[in-house]
């Protein structure tokens, strides 16, 4: 199995040794004179399996080189590739000491405790890799799958938790998503309606809590369980009767396997209005994600829900729904490790209750595009689409319903200290249905300050 991790991180680090590659000659040209040794060779050869022939390359020369950043990073790949694992993590010291934020090197050092059986030293570097918001994907992946090994052989370190606690102001345009209009006629009666206060267009200032905390346990090589829940409120200024609360419970397992991961999750959603419980879901989740190379991962998703209305005047509402879809992370080069991500799914919405549109088919799509600006800051931005049609003829509006909603988002991700976040973000709603009381737009602006933290066997770690 680690040969097969040690080969995506090969991977990893190949675009990190390309891009020494456009460096080296010019560094080499400065260092022949001075007897500096081939890099390109010795990078070739570990690149092509031949690490000890590498050292044998580069070793004689450590007195003379030790402290060129590029020199010491391939002599320690070459140390740590032939066997020499307490040798690499002295010369991955060097690199470190000369520059802090080298993540190839930080990676590698981690993989040099790991075969050392320094199960904790390599668990914090690679969480300090994991942390940074800029690392791959596939990246992220693999270094889980170190993780995963480390808590099956480190004794006694078996379970953690995560958790985050956060707050936020911000205004919503249209709190109840209604129609903007305050009239809406009725084919059926030939007669236009007023419309309720509450079913009118509304807007307000608010304030959001929240917080969350996963429990993970392993229990075998690659496979946990964890557990976890997320409560959330939010308090607006005039219009409490809109004020929400909704507490989101997990269970499930995870197994990791070379490239791939699976993922099984039962939940439930409770939604309470205004201080009474209003929605509440239970769901079947299947999520399956394959690292196709060290830039490009796959996705598959599935899900099954039973919703239920609760209140009078919405049980009709209630159904259930399955979801199925697929996608594509890909990182794409160029300055700030930018990521571009996409998905398609398609399902049904099965009315349980007498809805008056009756069964909805469903279908869309989601890209998405995310760069660092910064070490510390990240902006990102959304666009999704679904339709939904519905196979019931609506008497009153003499049509059958059809919508088509449409939704974009735009933020920035400041890390402004090591576990802590700041995220301004802007989000846009339009649903465009062809039953007027069904058709609006929205729109939310909201800024949120976040702690995230890790707690194992009782010592609280922050995390970025």
């Amino acid at each position: 199995m680690f040969s097969f991790l040690a080969l995506s991180f090969r991977l990893i680090l190949f675009l990190g040794f390309l891009a020494l590659s456009l460096l080296l000659p010019v560094s080499l040209a400065q260092a022949a004179s001075a007897g500096m040794p081939d890099l390109l060779q010795a990078e070739q050869l570990i690149r092509s399996g031949k690490a000890n022939e590498a050292w044998r390359l580069l070793s004689p020369h450590e007195f003379a080189f030790a402290g060129n950043e590029d020199y010491d990073y391939l002599l320690g790949v070459a140390a740590l590739d032939s066997g020499r694992a307490d040798r690499a993590t002295l010369v991955f010291e060097r690199v470190l000491a000369v520059n802090p934020d080298h993540a190839a090197a930080r990676l590698d050092m981690a993989r040099a405790y790991f075969a050392l059986g320094d199960y904790q030293r390599a668990r914090g570097e690679f969480d300090q890799v994991q942390r940074h918001e800029g690392t791959p994907p596939a990246a992220q992946q693999t270094i889980a799958r170190y993780l995963a090994a480390i808590e099956e052989r480190a004794p006694g370190r078996n379970t953690w938790v995560t958790g985050y606690a956060e707050a936020g102001i911000g205004r919503d345009s249209n709190l109840n998503s209604a129609a903007s209009s305050g009239s809406i006629y009725v084919p059926l009666f030939r007669t236009t309606f007023t419309l309720g206060p509450n079913s009118v267009k509304a807007a307000d200032k608010f304030l959001a809590v929240g917080g969350g905390a996963e429990l993970a346990h392993a229990i075998g090589s690659g496979v946990s369980l964890f557990a976890g829940i997320d409560v959330k409120q939010r308090m607006h200024r005039s219009w409490d009767s809109f004020d929400n609360r909704s507490v989101d419970f997990r269970v499930g397992f995870q197994a990791i396997h070379d490239r791939d991961t699976v993922r099984l999750t039962v939940g439930r959603s409770d939604y309470d209005l205004d201080n009474a419980p209003y929605r509440r879901i239970g769901s079947l989740g299947l999520d399956l994600r394959h690292a196709a190379d060290a830039r490009t991962q796959l996705l598959g998703f599935a899900q099954v829900s039973e919703i239920k209305y609760l209140q009078d005047g919405t049980q009709s509402y209630s159904s259930n729904q399955t979801i199925a879809g697929f996608g594509l992370v890909r990182g794409l080069e160029g300055g700030g490790n930018p990521a571009v991500f996409g998905s398609v799914f398609a399902g049904d919405d099965t009315e349980t209750n007498r809805r008056a549109d009756g069964d909805r088919e469903l279908f869309g799509a989601r890209i998405g595009y995310q760069r660092q600006l910064r070490d510390n800051l990240d902006v990102f931005t959304t666009l999704s689409f679904q339709y939904s049609g519905y196979n019931r003829f609506n008497p009153l509006f003499q049509k059958y319903r059809k919508e088509n909603q449409y939704d974009w988002g735009i933020g920035l991700n400041w890390r402004f200290q090591s576990d802590w976040s700041l995220k301004p973000q802007l989000t846009y709603m339009r649903t465009d249905s062809n039953l007027g009381i069904y058709d609006y737009n929205r729109y939310e602006l909201s800024l949120t300050a976040r702690k995230d933290f890790r707690l194992l066997h009782g010592v609280v770690k922050g995390r970025a």
